[in-house]
């Protein structure tokens, strides 16, 4: 009896011992598991809000492309202007002096020109201005008076309002007037 007692004491033992193994496995697995959801949940957040600022940051870059990409060619657009702008400058200097005679004759006709478009256009001075380009409508210009001008620069005012007809404009009324006050009364 005393090795019967002795044995199960021991396989109660060793049923203790095993039960608390278990218990400190289960015990363990949960808190391993518990770990690795909550371990995951803050990775995946950490992921989501390095994608957010990547995201952003690209976002802000290529806003910042795109406006750096506009001024420039606004820049470029001015140099260009710029650059007609002298050389019809110069170009008016240089044909103005010897050919007085024929460039009044040519403004004159010019004028006669337009004044016939006028009245086929509905009193407007240059048909088919809302198609032109900056260059052809710096073309018409020559030989208007300086009421038809005035016309062209309003209406280019209300509609599209480029800022390198609207100084061409005002540099053409500045010559206009100038020629006005500079010639003789008859």
């Amino acid at each position: 009896m005393a090795t019967t007692t002795l044995t199960k004491h021991y396989f109660e033992d060793l049923g203790r011992i095993a039960e608390t193994n278990a218990k400190s496995a289960q015990q363990s697995a949960r808190i391993a598991t518990e770990y690795w959801v909550a371990s995951r949940e803050r990775n995946n957040k950490v992921a989501q809000q390095i994608a957010h600022t990547i995201t952003e940051g690209m976002r802000r870059q290529t806003e910042a492309n795109e406006e750096l990409t506009t001024k420039i060619f606004e820049i470029l657009e001015e140099r260009d202007e710029a650059h007609k702008r002298f050389f019809e400058q110069w170009a008016e200097a240089f044909t103005s002096v010897p050919f007085d005679y024929a460039r009044q004759a040519r403004h004159e006709a010019q004028k006669g020109v337009n004044s016939v478009m006028a009245s086929v256009n509905g009193g407007f001075p240059i048909a088919g201005y809302d198609e032109l380009s900056v260059e052809e409508i710096t073309d018409r210009l020559e030989g208007l008076s300086e009421a038809q001008i005035k016309q062209v620069r309003d209406h280019e005012r209300r509609t599209k309002n480029r800022k390198s007809l609207m100084e061409h404009f005002d540099r053409k009324l500045k010559v206009v007037s100038s020629l006005l006050t500079l010639r003789p009364k008859q």
